[in-house]
């Protein structure tokens, strides 16, 4: 997201109902993040009273599909955590937005992911400092394929790629399209890439599994790979696109950040929004800047969540 000029507020645009796209199901990380806010970042050594604190859930899946509740689409998650206190206040959070936990997974004794954030005030950066945990990966016999039933949309993000495959090949069977969020590159990730309909690529990703000089040769990589359309996100610089042979470049949405983490997350789960709307390409994109930027507002993902009317009403000037 830039960091220069001001948002602007226009007239709503007229959609149908969220609750009337049918269920998103997403799949894949869910984090317990500790944010500590200061204005400097401090010496070694140091003893340094915080400015702010905040805890909150994040993660790659989690947050897409935190986004689509707060738009108020019924969604439902699937993943795997410890029975820990994280546990439960990371699905508390998601069940808070009316997110259907109960293909939550559980593996007793263990911890779940944890990721401790130092934010700089003055500088509008974060630091991280994370853990996976101990908890092990979703299994294809942990997955019921029930929680399909009425989807409209299946959301993986390259995380538990076997069960994430079994989801995907029974949602082809169904009809349903398959997004997937690609952060990097993991064992077994080329069939999962075959079975998506739609990719959101990093950088990284794009760049280690279709190593062309160029992006819109790098998209087209990956769309022979099997997505109808593929985006690769650049951060500050937007995103770019293919769908139809075409390419689209959409600029990110400016405000005044705050806190860019888990924008990404955000844009995800607002262009899963949109391919369930059957929006057009570059509207798509258009959206999902603009709910990844505002989202930058706040410290923390979750706590800059933007609700739907306020994407729709963003005005990039």
């Amino acid at each position: 997201m830039s960091n220069s000029a001001d948002s602007k507020q226009s007239s709503p645009e007229k959609v149908p109902p969220a609750a009337e796209i049918g269920r998103i199901v997403g799949v894949g990380s869910a984090t317990i993040d500790h944010f500590a806010v200061v204005d400097r970042y401090p010496e070694p050594g140091t003893h340094n009273d915080l400015a702010g604190l905040s805890i909150q859930g994040g993660g790659t899946a989690a947050t897409a599909i935190a986004t689509l509740a707060r738009f108020g689409v019924p969604t439902a998650f699937v993943g795997m955590l410890a029975d820990d206190d994280a546990a439960a206040f990371i699905a508390r959070g998601l069940e808070g937005l009316g997110v259907d936990v109960s293909a939550l997974r559980r593996d007793g004794g263990r911890l779940s992911p944890h990721r401790y954030l130092i934010h700089e005030r003055i500088k509008s950066r974060t630091t991280v400092l994370a853990t996976a945990g101990d908890v092990r990966s979703l299994r294809p016999a942990d997955v019921d394929l029930g929680v399909l039933d009425g989807a409209a949309l299946l959301l993986v993000d390259g995380g538990h790629v076997p069960a994430q495959n079994l989801l995907a090949e029974e949602a082809r069977k169904r009809g349903i399209r398959v997004l997937l969020d690609a952060g990097a590159l993991r064992e077994g990730m080329g069939e999962l890439l075959a079975l998506s309909d739609v990719l959101v690529a990093s950088e990284r990703f794009a760049s280690e599994v279709a190593p062309q000089g160029e992006l819109e040769d790098c998209l087209a990589e990956l769309v022979r790979m099997g997505p109808q359309q593929a985006v690769i996100t650049l951060g500050a610089e937007g995103c770019v696109g293919l769908s139809d042979g075409k390419i689209y470049r959409q600029p990110a949405a400016r405000v005044e950040v705050v806190d860019a983490l888990g924008a990404g997350d955000v844009f995800v789960g607002a262009l899963a929004y949109a391919v369930a709307q059957r929006w057009d390409f570059a509207r798509s994109l258009e959206f999902s800047s603009r709910a990844a930027a505002l989202s930058c507002l706040e410290i923390g993902s979750r706590a800059g969540l933007p609700a739907l009317d306020e994407v729709l009403a963003f005005d990039n000037g």
